[in-house]
């Protein structure tokens, strides 16, 4: 699932757009599932990605009024809206400089 959290609610995203950070010659796209996002950055990994939802506010369901942070996190396939990378020791993605849980600047995943 992709994730976005605003004001400390947890949201899944239908669509995000995935634009490079690091100078690469990976062109940056759409990605509608998280699957798609962990295959693309396995084949780039350690390359740092900005992921955003598309448009900014397209969120669906506020996945926090019936379940909990707990319940989601890239040990589960989720990944979470911000600067994201894959991390090929740990075999996930880490989302850098976003917040879950209210706490800013936490590495979700890490």
């Amino acid at each position: 699932m992709i994730l976005h959290a605003i004001n400390n609610k947890l949201y899944e995203v239908k669509l995000a757009f995935l634009n490079l950070i690091d100078n690469c010659d990976v062109i940056p796209r759409y990605f509608s599932t998280s699957e798609q996002i962990v295959s693309f950055l396995k084949n780039n990994p350690e390359l740092k990605f900005s992921l955003a939802p598309v448009p900014p506010t397209a969120t669906d369901v506020e996945l926090t009024l019936i379940s909990s942070y707990l319940a989601y996190g890239p040990q589960f396939g989720d990944v979470m809206c911000g600067v994201i990378r894959y991390d090929p020791v740990k075999q996930q993605v880490l989302t850098i400089g976003t917040y879950a849980n209210g706490d800013i600047g936490r590495i979700w995943g890490g």
